[in-house]
């Protein structure tokens, strides 16, 4: 097996009073807890800008079109993922979608399989963590500047 950085773009998409933002629920039976929180997105495509991948994937995922796509940051993540290693540098963007898309008890969508959509606080005390390492962080920062500028670092590293 050859091991490989994998580059993803995400998208942070917050309800609007800015307390929740949408994120997917998987599980990981390796770990405990088995369940956690990760921001819809995926993969950039070799020759694909970060942004443009972003709102590809959410039409993928979601069947809508993004809007205010802004950067927030980048995360590096080395990680294990039902015992394997991994490798990411995620690319984080802030964008908004039209109310309705995601209900407001969540819901499933399909993206090649079902995936469970959700809200999650983004200043919470959950026991389900949101992957990659840093995000919740990194968003929290970034609300706390009130999303136009501030002193928010633009890269975490871990």
């Amino acid at each position: 097996m050859q091991e490989t950085i994998t580059v993803k773009a995400y998208a942070v998409l917050l309800n609007e009073s800015r307390s929740r933002h949408v994120v997917w629920r998987g599980t990981d039976p390796t770990k405990r807890p088995t369940d956690f929180h990760r921001m819809l997105g995926g993969h950039v495509e070799f020759g694909e800008r970060a942004r443009d991948a972003v709102v590809r994937e959410i039409a993928e995922e979601l069947g809508t079109e993004l809007s205010e796509v802004s950067p927030i940051g980048v995360l590096e993540s080395i990680f294990r993922f039902a015992g394997r290693p991994g490798h990411e540098v995620v690319f984080l963007y802030a964008a908004t979608i039209a109310d309705g898309v995601v209900p407001d008890v969540g819901g499933w969508f399909d993206d090649g399989g079902p995936i469970r959509v959700e809200w999650r606080a983004v200043r919470t005390d959950t026991d389900i963590p949101l992957y990659p390492d840093g995000a919740q962080r990194l968003i929290a920062e970034w609300i706390g500047t009130g999303a136009d500028g501030g002193t928010r670092r633009p890269y975490i590293g871990e």
